[in-house]
């Protein structure tokens, strides 16, 4: 895996290079982690592989997930029909699968070796369950759309007006998995990778009841490894699972993941050979250990970076105040003197890693490795002037009598440092003042879902590279709108009682996308960008670069998939 994998348009990342050279964790928890690996690497071939964590989960139940750091978790506990690879995918316990002529129909065939961590077999029951558990209007899963969009009964009964069994995510026989899909989607064997179409075991979990994944008496799962501890704050052990179907070519005896919250002390545990796998690297040592360290991986992210203003509440409620704060942004200073790992600047939502039905990028570079002005947004300077005549028509000339604003932000290091960065570019471009306030990971996800802040920090990475994966946030019937940007009542947050009009285009042309093929589906999904940016519930910062470590003098075969996931089943350490 010693490697980089470079996207054509991060090239400019070597100009960068060039020029430059949510969970509470706890500090005893970080200051701990040298002592505890070392006794685990005098246990030879028995030592657990290292990974540091950047955050507390909130949770890792793969039918009510959104966060990035629970779905890598869950892809070392939990196997679906399909399984994510740096290819692409492969098939998991689907050994093969059959499509309909009209390609709406996917029969999955199940693998009949395959086992649960307690040792009962995995069948196309489970599979049924989980997925419908997620349409369930009393569960109100943040992954709902994972099936209202696709599945055919799903929504219906989700709203109520239509029954359990209706919807078409059926057990046929034991190993035999049958889906109905509302449109014909090409993608609908990789999308089924994800986290959130993985199964779970309904008898367990129903006894067991909320937080049940927590518990490594209930977490009864059918990936590579099964949870052995959980310490909150602390770390997570996954341990090989016995019952896996190929637990031959499992080498590890399992996996430490340690939560470590500071970029710097999870820097230095992995100098010191303490920590093996890591990514969220310390932004302003990113240039040194791009060009000087040989086992770091540079990548395109699947996704973009950006910034939620909460429509609900003011000052943010003004569309004028929305688009003066977007364009006092200088994007091009926040990746390139800010972050300085190769990210690009943003200036519209579909990131350049959204392919159209030819498999042709959505945005399109210019001759600087930068796209072009839209919507306002320059990706290379901020628009002031723009900026000034905006915040005025909103009734604050030069910022006068501006009310109070809070950006919220994700305790990490690049969130921090972006959200200081653009403190001080709304200063200094609009003369207002913005107060910053921290939350852990855990419970800035709720603060966002919930609407309880002005503007926060955003980001979603994209499996697989349709425009789907990363716009879908926006719709109104999504968990994940934290904007609050709808136009009609949604019951998953039901806390969401103000309406926004500009919004129900953004669906219509959403809708359009998903029912349409070709060149249609294509410039409907530009539709729908335009409607998201004429209201702008969210502006754009950048599109960001993947930069991560894995120190092959102590490990090898750590696979990262196409999504830049870290997958574990046949690595190794290195004795």
């Amino acid at each position: 895996m010693k490697k980089r994998k470079l996207l054509s348009f991060l090239l400019v990342f070597a100009t960068a290079v060039a020029l430059s050279a949510g969970g509470s964790s706890s500090k005893a928890a970080e200051e701990t982690t040298a002592e505890e690996t070392e006794a685990e690497a005098e246990a030879g071939s028995d030592r657990y592989l290292v990974w540091r964590l950047s955050a507390e989960p909130k949770l890792w139940d793969p039918t009510n997930n959104s966060e990035s750091i629970s779905d890598a978790i869950v892809k070392q506990l939990f196997e679906g029909l399909t399984v994510s690879t740096a290819d692409g995918f492969k098939p998991g316990m689907a050994e093969n699968w059959d499509v309909s002529e009209d390609g709406k129909t996917y029969t999955f065939h199940l693998r009949k070796d395959g086992k649960w961590s307690d040792g009962d077999p995995v069948t196309a029951k489970d599979f049924e369950y989980s997925w419908r558990r997620i349409c369930d209007p009393s569960f109100a899963s943040e992954a709902l759309q994972a099936m209202t969009d696709y599945v055919v009964g799903a929504q219906e009964y989700f709203d109520g007006t239509g029954s359990y069994d209706d919807i078409k995510a059926t057990a046929i026989d034991d190993y035999t998995f049958e889906v109905v899909l509302k449109n014909v989607t090409p993608y609908f064997p990789q999308l089924v990778a994800n986290d959130v179409y993985l199964p779970i075991k309904k008898d367990v979990v129903e006894a067991a009841g909320e937080g049940w994944e927590k518990n490594p008496e209930t977490c009864v799962s059918n990936g590579p490894f099964m949870l052995e501890e959980y310490q909150v704050g602390s770390h997570f052990l996954f341990k090989k699972n016995p019952n896996y179907y190929d637990a031959d070519s499992v080498k590890l005896a399992g996996v430490k993941a340690v939560i470590i919250t500071d970029d710097n002390t999870a820097y230095q545990a992995y100098q010191a050979g303490e920590v093996d796998v890591m990514d969220h690297l310390p932004s302003e040592q990113i240039p040194q250990i791009v060009a000087e360290d040989p086992n770091v991986i540079v990548s395109a992210d699947t996704g973009a970076r950006f910034m939620n203003f909460n429509v609900d509440k003011a000052p943010t409620d003004n569309l004028h105040v929305r688009k003066a704060i977007s364009y006092a942004i200088d994007r091009k200073q926040i990746v390139e003197q800010v972050l300085k790992d190769g990210s690009i600047p943003a200036s519209g939502f579909i990131a350049p890693t959204c392919q159209k039905t030819d498999g042709s990028s959505f945005r399109i570079m210019e001759s600087d490795g930068y796209p072009a002005e839209e919507y306002g947004i320059n990706p290379r300077q901020a628009n002031v002037e723009a900026a000034k005549e905006e915040l005025a028509e909103a009734g604050y000339p030069d910022g006068k009598d501006f009310p109070a604003l809070e950006i919220t932000y994700a305790n990490n290091d690049r969130d921090k440092k972006t959200s200081e960065a653009i403190q001080q570019m709304l200063e200094d471009n609009l003369g207002i003042t913005v107060t910053l306030r921290a939350e852990e990971s855990s419970v800035f996800t709720s603060t966002k879902n919930n609407g309880d802040y002005q503007m926060a920090t955003g980001g979603w990475t994209n499996s697989p590279y349709d425009a789907s994966g990363l716009i879908k946030l926006f719709y109104s019937q999504n968990g994940n709108n934290t904007p609050q940007w709808r136009w009609k009542d949604y019951s998953g947050a039901p806390h969401d009682k103000t309406l926004n009009p500009g919004s129900e285009a953004f669906d219509i042309a959403f809708d359009k996308a998903l029912a349409s093929q070709g060149a249609d589906r294509d410039a409907a999904w530009v539709e729908a960008e335009q409607a998201l940016m004429a209201d702008m519930p969210v502006t754009p910062l950048y599109y960001p670069s993947y930069v991560a470590v894995v120190n092959e003098d102590q490990v090898e075969d750590v696979e990262l998939t196409a999504s830049n996931t870290f997958m574990f089943k046949v690595a190794s350490v290195i004795e």
